[in-house]
This record gives structure tokens, C-alpha cells and sequence, in this order.
């Protein structure tokens, strides 16, 4: 019996009751059939003393064939060990005993004495990899697989380096490409293992021996603690992939999910086998196994959700070289939610919601429960005039009609585009974008006068008419000494599109910011980032859609089951309740509560003038009120939809039980119901989905703002590009590189000689010093 015993994982137990072959000429070898043992005479072969470098010694009795022929030649080699073995040597006498033995395995490799020795035997080639890596992760480094030598198509020998074995070779960059300059590891460590096949035998057809082992290395080991985190020791297994996957979905973060796998398998934070880097670039390795699809995917999805339903909508356009370019899409969901409250529409676009940086531009509204529904989707190239113009055409071409109003951010593009494909929609700007920048534009210039500067802004923002606006405009202007401040001039010549008494006659439904659009792309953005594909994308959207859907059924479940209680006994209060939902309800009943506090001042037939009770000096507002129709000169009705507290007062003072139908907005109403006033098919260009059989994935998209990994120098930055050159005093070089240098001899200075690289295509930081 031969046994011989590796570590976990990896061992080898080569048992066998009896052996008996023909030994080559002159050998003897005879068998002792009752106590099973073979007794080989090895005075036929010589033994050599064989060193270790790593200080131990072992003394090899070997008949080796190096051109594996003689399949008759049973090679048998004595052993000195550092594991305890069975085995029982006499002066000239190997007596093997036949035994059995069982390792349990440990994937942690914490097995002691697990050391490789020349003439260990392994079955396979992967068997002797695995063995050495075990023994490489017990002493602080790691292994690769190395060189190796064939014969006729049948490897003979292979060896397993260090991984810090060997140089790093010189990187050739493209000057066109980013490259990294990342610092290798390896340092010609000469610690390596080497095995060969040497035989093969009828029960055993091959066999590995170890031929070399070189245990010395030139460079610090790793500790238990550290050698975890060597590549070569960090691995996700498929279940652990399959689970990551799934968190991902989810919308975890890698830091939070990988939390999460720890306590699932209580281990100890920071000790799975693998670490953050990993996961991202297993999410790396598997984009780039699906983004040769990516785009076709996309269409794909498209094309299916057409075919199951018609009230799916969207359209796309491709480059010259049949890249994607823009796609809008828009869910039957979306659709019917902007046939029923498409009066009003927010648009914002948002980045870093996919792998090819495309901007995601979403159109939202507000339903009758005053919550956030989606309309429509679209990603886009870039953000030029052409690419919202074909947007915004595509938009009105597929969902029938155009908005009354539209607000968005101020992006020039945006507007020109809407001015010219949205002509009867009112355009209004985002006020948030605006005063977000007061702080950068009139900190430094008002200093202690800029939140007095804030209060009075904002009261002129609030006024009513446009001759109370532009009348008060140069006397604030001129308080705070502006009348030169390009920003202010700025804010003067788009006052259309921000101050109030410009928009109070459009139906906005209460909005002055894009900020529900904010909070859709909030919801998709805890799902994606930047690296995710477009099919990924089109999921999350679905997603964020059934959970407006979500909403929306439990808003109307408590329509249904609580209603708000009547503060008041009025018939008004009562009409309203019973129609309007329980957001329109609540707006109705502040402004019906407030209504009781209002005096009529001056009344001239139809024509009412009320002014706060209390004081006498409040503002006045100017109702008319003829029995059938009702205005205010607050304009609450056409800007939100609901009746104003001074129309409100009127009604009670004339004794008015009844509110009239057209003042109770349908898309306030409990059973909403919307007009087809679709647009005509002649005033729109319709984009019409294309059948493609080749499309490519878009290139990554150039957004506005500030270009990456790009900053903007200043002060003393740019004081060094004014330096003068201190042996010509010209600007724009210093004494090192000035062209006079050469000509000039400094005295006490050793001429240096220059070390040009004639490769052009090294990496300049490879290039030798000067």
C-alpha cells in the first residue's frame, strides 16, 4: 500500500491491498501473502540526498524516467516527511501498511503542516494547483499558474508561481484613450512549485510528482488577516451572485447589501469572502455581457407592450450609423392619466440614471387626489433645440392633445422648443431654480441687506396684477441700487415666466416648482445609477408606475371609507363634499372657513369690493358676481381650480345655496371625466414606430454643465502660468525649460545628460526621470 495524505480539499489517498509488478532487471521484490506487505530490495537503486531550500532535508530513493516510456518500471521513492506517516523503513526494507484514511474538509484552510515536498504524488494537475494554493494561503501570499511544456498535445509539466513572480511589462497607452497607471505587485519573487507527469500504470493512468520546490521569498508575507484580501483568495460563488442580483433589484446600495448577505450567513462584518470592489465589478463584468443587446432589448420591450396593448405608446429615432438616439414611451396607465388631468404638466429631465449618461426626461402631473402620476418617458442624446423640438412634437402627436400649461426649469433650448411646437400652452419657469441661485448672485453684493432683499422679492413675486408688478419692480430695483446687476436685468426680461400676476390666469393646479418630478426621479434613482442598462431602466420605470397605481387605489379606498367631517353646516360646504375629492375638499374647505372674515366694502350692482374685517387698510380684491359667473381679482380659481374665500363670501352675503357645475372643476371631482378634444392629425407630424432589425447601443451622451474630472482653475493656479523666466525674463517658461539654456555655461552646475525614450508609445510615467 502507498498513501499518501494531502491537505483539505485537495488530498490524494492512493490505498491499494497489494501491488505487485515486474521491477526492471535485477531488481527483486517479494510479497508476504499473510501480512499483506510488499518488501522491495532497493540496493538496485541509487539514493540521493536531497535539499530544501527552506532549511529541511529528505532523503529520496528515485528511478526517474523522463520520456514516460517503460510502462513496466515501478519507480519507488523513500521520503523523509514533515507529517507524521505510515511508514517503516529497515536498513534495506520499505514495509508499507495498508490503511484508510478520512480528512475532514475546512474552507478556511486552517489545517497545519500542510507543506508540499519533492516527490509528492498528485492524481491531476488541478489537484497539486489546489494543494499549493491551500499551503500558499496558510503562509501569507498567493499562487497563478506559470509556465508550462507539452508533447504531442499531452502537458508534461506545469509550474504554480507566486503571485508576486516575474515584472510588470511596460504599458503601451493610446494618447486618444484615459488609461490608468495602476502600481503592480510583482517583485521576480522566485518561490515556485513544479510538477510533471511521469507515468502511467494500469489502475492509475497518470501521476503528478512534485520535481521542484522553491520556498524562498524575497518579499514580506501576509498575515492570516491579510492574505484574505489577495485576489486570488476572494471568490463569489453562483448562489451568492444570484442573491446579490436580487438586492441590486431591490434598490440596495453594495455596502447595504452586502450587510445584508453577512447576517444572513452570521458572519462577521468584513469577513465574506469577497469585498466591495468585487460586487462592482461583477456588475461591471455582467453590463458588458449584455450591452451588445441593450438597445434592441429596449425596442423589444417596446414592441411587445404595443402588441398587448394599443394604448401603449412610443417612437424613437436612430443616427446614421443606426445608433439609438431619442425614444419616448409612455404605459397605458400613463396615457388614460394624462387623457383625465393633462391639463397641467411638469417636465424635468434628470442624469446618471444609465450606462450611457442619457438624459432622462419625464413628463408629470397631479391626479385628483393632488398625488404625482406619470405621463410620459423619453431619453435623449443630448439637450439641444432639436432634440426637445422632436420630443416635444412626438409628445403631442401621441397622446392627442397639448397641455393648457407647462413648467419646467429655464434651459433656453427647452423653451425655444416649446415656443415653437407648444404655442397655445403657457410656459412658466421653475421659482425654485430661480431664488436657488440668489444666494451666489447677491450674497457678496447686499451683504446684510440680502435677506431684506429675499423678503421684498418675494413680495413682489406674490402680487396680483401685472401693473402692481410693474410698478414695483424699479422701486425695489432701486432700493438695493441693482438697476446695473445683469442678474436682475435677467429676471426682468423672463418675468413672464416666473411672476405670479403673469401666470394667474393659467390653470397650474397650485404648482410653482418642478418639484413633483423631482420626487418621481427620487423614487427610480433608489432603484439605478449610472451603470445601469436601458432594459434594467425600463423596469424600474414599471415599477415606479405601479406604485403610483398603488397610491391612487388606496386614495380612492378612503374616499370610500372616511370622508372629512363638515366644520360648518353650510349647503356650499355640503355640495362640495359630496363632489370633490378629499385633496380638492380640504383646499375648499380652508378657503370656505376664511370666507366668513371677509366685508363687502364698496358694491356697484355686480361689481364688489371686500377687504379683510380687521383691518381697514388691507387689501382690497374686486369680485364680480351676476348670479352665473364668478371672478376675483386674485385669480385663486384660475390658477388652482378652486373658488377663492372672497367669491365665497359673495355667495353668502347674496344668499347663494348652489355652487354652478363650472366651479367645480371635473378634475377635482370623485368621478373625473375628461373632453376627447384631441388635436388635429394635420397640425402634428406623427412618429410612427419603425421596424429595425439592426440597431446599436447609443454612445455615451455629453450633458450640459461642467465637464467631468474637470475643474476650473483660479488664484493661485493661475498665478503659476504667469511665472517669468529667470535667465530670459520672458512669460510663459521658466529656466528649465527655457530655449537659452543650452547656450549659457552655469557655473558650479554639472551638465546632466537626457534620457529619451525613443518608444513613443510608453506611458509617460514609465519614462526614466530627468
Amino acid at each position: 500500500m502507498i498513501n499518501n495524505t494531502m491537505g483539505e480539499g485537495n488530498t490524494s489517498t492512493r490505498d491499494m491491498s497489494t501491488i505487485n509488478n515486474t521491477m526492471g532487471e535485477g531488481s527483486t521484490s517479494t510479497r508476504d501473502m499473510s501480512t499483506d506487505k510488499i518488501n522491495v530490495d532497493l540496493n538496485e537503486y541509487p539514493i540521493e540526498d536531497i535539499s530544501l531550500e527552506n532549511g529541511y532535508s529528505g532523503t529520496v530513493s528515485e528511478h526517474f524516467d523522463h520520456d514516460i516510456v517503460a510502462n513496466d518500471v515501478l519507480e519507488v521513492e523513500e521520503i523523509e516527511t514533515y507529517e507524521k506517516e505510515n511508514i517503516v523503513s529497515s536498513s534495506q526494507n520499505i514495509e508499507i501498511n495498508e490503511f484508510a484514511e478520512e480528512v475532514d474538509r475546512d474552507e478556511t484552510y486552517n489545517e497545519t503542516n500542510i507543506v508540499p515536498f519533492v516527490g509528492q504524488i498528485f492524481l491531476s494537475e488541478e489537484e497539486a494547483f489546489a494543494f499549493y494554493k491551500r499551503y500558499a494561503y496558510q503562509h501569507g501570499f498567493s499562487v497563478r499558474k506559470g509556465r508550462f511544456i507539452k508533447r504531442n498535445g499531452i502537458m508534461r509539466r506545469r509550474d504554480f508561481f507566486c503571485h508576486r513572480e516575474g515584472r510588470s511589462s511596460l504599458k503601451i497607452i493610446e494618447p486618444l484613450k484615459e488609461q490608468r497607471n495602476r502600481e503592480s505587485t510583482r517583485c521576480e519573487c522566485k518561490a515556485y512549485l513544479r510538477i510533471s507527469l511521469q507515468k502511467s500504470h494500469d489502475i492509475f493512468p497518470s501521476e503528478w510528482r512534485v520535481t521542484k520546490f522553491v520556498v524562498e521569498h524575497n518579499h514580506v508575507l501576509l498575515t492570516q488577516s491579510e492574505v484574505r484580501f489577495l485576489p486570488a483568495n476572494r471568490t463569489i460563488s453562483e448562489d451568492d451572485i444570484e442573491r446579490i442580483f436580487l438586492l441590486k433589484e431591490g434598490g440596495l446600495s453594495v455596502r447595504q447589501l452586502m450587510r445584508v448577505i453577512e447576517l444572513e450567513k452570521n458572519v462577521k462584518h468584513g469577513y465574506l469572502p469577497f469585498i466591495e470592489r468585487d460586487i462592482r465589478n461583477l456588475f461591471v463584468k455582467t453590463k458588458k455581457k449584455f450591452e451588445r443587446n441593450d438597445a434592441k432589448d429596449l425596442l423589444k420591450y417596446c414592441e411587445d407592450a404595443k402588441k398587448s396593448c394599443s394604448k401603449f405608446h412610443y417612437a424613437y429615432t436612430l443616427d446614421e450609423e443606426r445608433r439609438l438616439e431619442h425614444i419616448f414611451w409612455s404605459p397605458a396607465s400613463c396615457s388614460d392619466w394624462y387623457q383625465k388631468y393633462g391639463d397641467v404638466v411638469v417636465f424635468d429631465t434628470t442624469y446618471k440614471v444609465n450606462s450611457y449618461e442619457m438624459p432622462f426626461g419625464i413628463f408629470v402631473g397631479m391626479n385628483s387626489h393632488g398625488k404625482t402620476v406619470l405621463f410620459g418617458c423619453a431619453l435623449l442624446r443630448n439637450e439641444t433645440i432639436s432634440a426637445f423640438r422632436w420630443l416635444m412634437k412626438t409628445f403631442i402627436s401621441l397622446m392627442k392633445k397639448p397641455p393648457k400649461t407647462i413648467l419646467t426649469d429655464q434651459d433656453p433650448w427647452m423653451k425655444e422648443a416649446i415656443s415653437k411646437d407648444l404655442p397655445s400652452t403657457k410656459h412658466s419657469f421653475c421659482i425654485w431654480h430661480i431664488t436657488f441661485k440668489f444666494s451666489s448672485w447677491f450674497n457678496a453684493i447686499l451683504r446684510d441687506k440680502y435677506s431684506k432683499w429675499c423678503s421684498d422679492f418675494y413680495e413682489l413675486y406674490k402680487l396680483e396684477t401685472c401693473e402692481e408688478f410693474e410698478h414695483q419692480w424699479p422701486k425695489v430695483v432701486a432700493k438695493y441700487n441693482l438697476q446695473s446687476n445683469k442678474h436682475v436685468k435677467g429676471l426682468y426680461e423672463i418675468r413672464n415666466y416666473w411672476a405670479l400676476a403673469y401666470l394667474r390666469d393659467h390653470f397650474f393646479g397650485g404648482m410653482t416648482t418642478t418639484g413633483r418630478s423631482e420626487s418621481i426621479n427620487a423614487f427610480i434613482k433608489r432603484f439605478i445609477n449610472s451603470h445601469t442598462s436601458l432594459s434594467d431602466f425600463t423596469k424600474q420605470v414599471d415599477v415606479a408606475i405601479d406604485d403610483i397605481k398603488q397610491k391612487e387605489d388606496h386614495d380612492i379606498m378612503l374616499e370610500k371609507c372616511k370622508r372629512i367631517n363638515l366644520k360648518l353646516m353650510s349647503p356650499l360646504q355640503e355640495q362640495a363634499h359630496g363632489v370633490l375629492t378629499r385633496f380638492a375638499f380640504q383646499k375648499f374647505q380652508e378657503e370656505f372657513e376664511r370666507s366668513t372674515q371677509y366685508s363687502i366694502h364698496h358694491e356697484n350692482g355686480n361689481e364688489f369690493v371686500l377687504r379683510y374685517y380687521k383691518d381697514a387698510n388691507s387689501r382690497k380684491h374686486m369680485v364680480f358676481w351676476d348670479g352665473k359667473i364668478a371672478t376675483c381679482s386674485c385669480k385663486y380659481f384660475e390658477f388652482w381650480g378652486i373658488l377663492c374665500r372672497h367669491i365665497l363670501s359673495i355667495f353668502l352675503h347674496k344668499d347663494c345655496h348652489e355652487i354652478p357645475s363650472n366651479y367645480l372643476p371635473s378634475r377635482w371631482r370623485l368621478q373625473t371625466s375628461h373632453d376627447d378634444d384631441e388635436v388635429d392629425p394635420q397640425q402634428v407630424n406623427v412618429v410612427f414606430e419603425e421596424q429595425v432589425d439592426v440597431v446599436h447601443c447609443p454612445p455615451p451622451s455629453k450633458t450640459k454643465g461642467r465637464p467631468k474630472r474637470r475643474r476650473l482653475k483660479g488664484g493661485k493656479e493661475l498665478s503659476h502660468n504667469m511665472n517669468t523666466c529667470g535667465l530670459c525674463k520672458d512669460v510663459g517658461h521658466n529656466i528649465v525649460t527655457c530655449p537659452l539654456k543650452e547656450n549659457t555655461q552655469f557655473s558650479g552646475h554639472t551638465n546632466k545628460k537626457k534620457k529619451i525614450c525613443k518608444d513613443a508609445n510608453l506611458n509617460p510615467i514609465l519614462l526614466p526621470k530627468v
